[in-house]
């Protein structure tokens, strides 16, 4: 190799510059996160009946999909919860199995056996399970005079819509506030004295407050289209509805109760230093997102929203961008020290400004190598594969030393630069390449640790979302079944059940309150958010 640089020297400048050239623009265009991403065979399917008991939603929803899904190819095994009002089922593939085709093959399965399922059921949701789809930041909204409903109704309605097109974001349903709706509240004394039911006023209501079309008319060369719009205006004109009549007088909304401009019941609370406020989670979308530059443009759109309440405030916590760039600049600044060292002790000890201008020259040239080969590969940037180069930094400043000693051995000895450099660079090949391998060698088993590592990962992280959501394994057990199945001929597992809860926040509040169903008391999450940091404290509000 020594020799064919020293024959070819244009040839291996032209290949220094295509070097840096794709080098570079490797390095910018490669996706920036935190974790390498993680491909799992794992596809979570949720389905939501709101109402029915764990014990229907095992029999009625969660048993025939678990039947049904053994019908896909490559199944490991199924593991299954049923909740109150949900039924969350976990489909492990085998490992390597294409996480495309299994999300595929599960939601064809899922829509082919819907109408197996009781009517009213709502259509399941299959997602594909992913390891590293954290929030990359959270927007806090918060404003003097605006209380938790008007926050709710900005988070879901403005910011969110505005910050939505970021390239890379993910933004989902907003947290904390109060869900703004029109509650109608009725007297069962006054109900029994009219002989009405609830259920009579829930019809009168939505029969009254419809928009249906009426056909169209024509009048001349025009032909118009005709609504019959009825849906109430006004918040009183609900307590006008009739809801039947007795001789010549309407029995109206009115007699039986009021209309109220109220909200759901509210099952998280969300404080900002103390005061009412919602969070936005911003979830950064697939594998070829940037990290950084999708925090950066959630920024940037956070400071320029519109059509917003001035008293508004608005802020980007939980900024995971910082560990990044701390993993980034600590690259960089390890490495200008190991370079500037190096070039500082070569230019003490063998006197040759050439041979400190090479060092300065290879050990960039080798770094923007590598990055074209993560590119190739469709890697990322990321912790782990800086913590690895920085590693490397260390390894071929020692290599550069070693051969570049060698050359001025040979030098001194009297012979032509041409004949030292080929020379030494031959002599110590062999070595440098033994001495490379030893610290390669150290790393070789993570090769093995493709199984392992995912069964690591998933029992530590599903146990920590499943002793969160509940105060103790025998209330658990007595308002949920959780159920574990093995096909035949599988291998062995690996993971516990609840780590698809984190998809759903119906699925979370549910989950939150089985700790506290026996006792007649609703478990309700507060989060506390104060200088960057979150805490979660325990609350219990009666259940009305």
């Amino acid at each position: 190799m020594s020799r064919f640089a020293i024959r070819l020297p244009y040839l291996i400048i032209v290949i220094c510059l295509i070097t840096c050239v794709v080098g570079v623009t490797c390095l910018v265009r490669m996706p920036v996160d935190l974790f390498p991403a993680i491909k799992i065979p794992v596809v979570v399917v949720a389905t939501f009946f709101n109402g029915m008991p764990p014990e229907q939603i095992e029999t009625d929803i969660t048993g025939r999909f678990e039947r049904f899904f053994t019908l896909a190819g490559g199944v490991d095994h199924i593991e299954s919860r049923s909740l109150p009002g949900v039924s969350l089922i976990k489909i492990y593939f085998q490992p390597g199995f294409n996480p495309d085709s299994a999300v595929t093959s599960i939601a064809n399965l899922a829509m082919a056996d819907l109408r197996r399922l009781p009517p009213g059921t709502l259509p399941p949701v299959v997602l594909s399970f992913d390891a590293s789809s954290l929030p990359v930041c959270l927007v806090t909204l918060k404003g003097d005079g605006l209380n938790e409903a008007k926050l709710r109704d900005l988070g879901q309605y403005d910011v969110r819509n505005q910050i939505a097109n970021v390239p890379g974001a993910s933004v989902p349903q907003p947290f904390g506030g109060r869900y703004r709706q029109i509650m109608v509240y009725v007297d069962p004394l006054k109900l029994e004295a009219h002989q009405l039911s609830v259920m009579d006023v829930v019809r009168s209501v939505n029969n009254a407050n419809l928009i249906l079309p009426a056909g169209d008319v024509k009048i001349g060369p025009f032909d118009y289209n005709l609504y019959a719009n009825s849906q109430v205006n006004d918040l009183h004109d609900i307590n006008r509805l009739p809801l039947k009549t007795v001789g010549n007088a309407s029995v109206l909304v009115g007699d039986v109760g009021h209309a109220e401009d109220a909200s759901q019941i509210q099952y998280n609370v969300v404080r900002v230093d103390g005061q009412p406020s919602v969070y936005l989670p911003i979830m950064k979308q697939g594998g070829d997102a940037n990290t950084i530059a999708v925090v950066d443009g959630i920024k940037h759109a956070v400071g320029d929203l519109l059509d917003v309440p001035k008293q508004l405030v608005t802020r980007v916590v939980f900024d995971q961008s910082v560990f990044v760039r701390n993993a980034i600049d600590n690259l960089v600044h390890e490495g200008l020290i190991g370079l500037v060292l190096t070039g500082v002790m070569i230019l003490i000890f063998l006197g040759s400004v050439r041979a400190t201008v090479a060092v300065f020259l290879s050990i960039p040239l080798s770094a923007l190598a590598a990055f074209i080969a993560l590119a190739a590969g469709n890697n990322t940037v990321n912790a782990m594969i800086l913590g690895g180069l920085a590693l490397a930094f260390s390894r071929l400043i020692d290599n550069s030393v070693v051969v570049l000693e060698n050359i001025f051995r040979h030098l001194e000895m009297g012979k032509p630069p041409e004949v030292a450099a080929e020379l030494g660079g031959r002599e110590v090949a062999l070595p440098v390449l033994a001495a490379t391998l030893t610290t390669a060698i150290v790393f070789f088993d993570a090769w093995y640790w493709r199984l392992a590592g995912r069964k690591t990962f998933s029992r530590r992280y599903q146990r920590r979302e499943v002793d969160a959501g509940g105060r103790g394994k025998d209330r658990i057990a007595k308002s949920s079944a959780d159920r574990r199945r093995r096909l035949p001929g599988a291998g062995r597992a690996g993971g516990r059940e609840g780590n698809a809860g984190r998809f759903f926040p119906d699925a979370g509040r549910l989950r939150q309150r089985r700790g506290h169903r026996e006792r007649g008391y609703a478990h309700l999450g507060r989060v506390k958010i104060s200088s960057n940091k979150f805490k979660w404290s325990d609350q219990k509000s009666p259940r009305f």
